[in-house]
């Protein structure tokens, strides 16, 4: 399991992109800092969080493990996506591993653009993507049993 790795990578034409897997709670203002621009307009984020119940059973903790080196491909290619549709200035990623409570941020992904439209629209798909390529594994605990929540590759 992946404890602590910061990226902090540049990627297509100098767009800094910060790309982060980390064990201690996700510092959102970091985040919104990374992206934040005079010539942005706008900022947009998601902000995933732990819920205590999932498929109407009660969930205690959530433990998540990455794989830290296809994790940073698959980002790639969702920045590379996100830059050929949308005007995008800046990205930051940042993925909680280890034992997470319900309330917990387990992920957090701002964008940053000229226009709301195009911040919005990016985040959103920034997360879809996220969530059907990205190879992060979760296992949860309802606190007598554990199971861990199968990841698929898209098209697996």
């Amino acid at each position: 399991m992946v404890t602590a790795l910061p990226l902090f990578l540049q990627w297509l034409e100098g767009d800094l992109v910060l790309l982060e897997i980390i064990s201690s709670p996700i510092d959102v203002a970091r985040a919104l800092a990374h992206v934040r621009n005079e010539s942005c307009g706008a900022v947009s984020m998601f902000e995933g969080d732990i819920r205590n119940e999932n498929n109407g059973e009660c969930v205690v903790s959530l433990e998540y493990e990455v794989y830290a080196e296809l994790f940073q491909k698959e980002v790639n290619k969702i920045w590379a996506e996100i830059q050929s549709r949308w005007d995008i200035h800046e990205m930051a990623v940042i993925q909680r591993v280890g034992l997470l409570q319900p309330g917990d941020a387990g992920i957090v992904i701002c964008l940053s653009s000229a226009h709301r439209r195009d911040s919005l629209d990016g985040v959103s798909y920034a997360i879809e993507e996220f969530k059907k390529r990205v190879p992060v594994w979760k296992k949860e605990s309802n606190g007598t049993d554990e199971k861990w929540v199968n990841w698929q590759p898209q098209g697996a």
